[in-house]
């Protein structure tokens, strides 16, 4: 499923550098950032989708991953990354 690879992206990009945690609420540190995003993703790959909701709402704008990624130097990335996981949850919840 196309949604892991954007994950994995994210996941890259979260483990590469020290990431800026503050402007946001949901993680308190890069662990359980990552623990939360290998978790979304192992899920996803194993056809369970009872997370989406959850990873749906790490995605919008202002969220969490925003915020992580615009206080740590990776906004642009995120908002590519962001708007094709946007086009991907619209197509599976069409389906």
């Amino acid at each position: 499923m196309e949604i892991v690879g954007i994950l994995d992206q994210v996941l890259a990009i979260v483990k590469r550098d020290p990431q800026e945690l503050i402007w946001q609420s949901r993680y308190s540190d890069e662990r359980e950032l990552v623990n939360d995003l290998t978790d979304h993703a192992q899920r996803i790959r194993q056809g369970d989708l009872s997370r989406l909701p959850d990873l749906s709402f790490l995605f919008v704008p202002t969220g969490p991953l925003c915020e992580i990624a615009a206080s740590s130097g990776w906004l642009e990335a995120y908002t590519v990354l962001g708007n094709r996981f946007d086009e991907l949850h619209s197509r599976l919840q069409q389906s």
